[in-house]
């Protein structure tokens, strides 16, 4: 029964992962005489940070190896909340944080969204914002991955973060979304913007993000500054 269901949840993460991306639309610049104000929902975060290999060596043998592979994955993910709470840091929070200092500095007047992100619309856009918001557009955006990621199983670990946002307008017009990834893509997504990793980001292995918490949570901070400003920088 444990061997069943989790190939289950594996198969249900393949298929996730391989949903369609929103399509892309940019941001018409003239749009920005009539939109000042705009409020930053609250953004919606994965349960905790992962730590993943795009191109695990078990994946090549059956649905064994991938079963052992989604265990490794599951205990890596374990470590790395171990590893934020021992440095005290909230990656929900500082993702939240960097997206409205960054749209902040891209010129815009910032309107912060009290509360939590309802649950069922962790992963997808918010299906209304509040009516009586004194704003000119709302700001939605989610991250379906926050963490560490390796390309192949003997590679070192490297920040990555994917964001997707959206900016629409009182009437309900969309007048921008893009998916935004820090790292290496892990999907086929040829229209997502891509943010180069810093080398000195690197872990060579999982000892290595835990070995000191303050470097770890400090390497995907500076990500999250990073896919933040890639997505201030679309609207100037």
């Amino acid at each position: 029964m444990r061997a069943s269901r989790a190939l289950l949840l594996l198969l249900s993460s393949l298929l996730t992962a391989c949903g369609s991306a929103p399509a892309p639309l940019a941001f018409e610049h003239a749009t920005r005489v009539s939109v000042k104000r705009i409020y930053v929902a609250p953004v919606g975060i994965p349960d905790r940070a992962e730590v993943t290999i795009m191109n695990p060596i078990g994946s090549g043998f059956g649905v064994l190896g991938s079963l052992i592979e989604t265990r490794r994955e599951a205990a890596a993910s374990a470590e790395m909340t171990g590893v934020l709470a021992k440095a005290h840091y909230e990656f929900g929070a500082a993702l939240t944080n960097a997206v409205a200092i960054a749209m902040r500095r891209a010129g815009f007047t910032v309107n912060r969204g009290e509360g939590v992100r309802p649950p069922k619309e962790r992963e997808k856009f918010l299906s209304e914002y509040p009516k009586r918001a004194q704003v000119d557009a709302y700001l939605d955006v989610y991250a379906p991955y926050v963490g560490f990621q390796a390309l192949r199983s003997s590679a070192e670990y490297r920040p990555h973060i994917e964001i997707v946002a959206r900016l629409v307008d009182t009437r309900g017009a969309t007048l921008f979304q893009r998916r935004i990834i820090y790292g290496t893509s892990s999907v086929e997504d040829e229209d997502a913007l891509v943010v180069g990793g810093e080398d000195n980001s690197i872990f060579r292995d999982r000892d290595s993000l835990q070995s000191n918490p303050l470097t770890t949570a400090r390497a995907l901070q500076g990500a999250i500054d990073s896919v933040a400003w890639e997505l201030a920088r679309q609207f100037m």
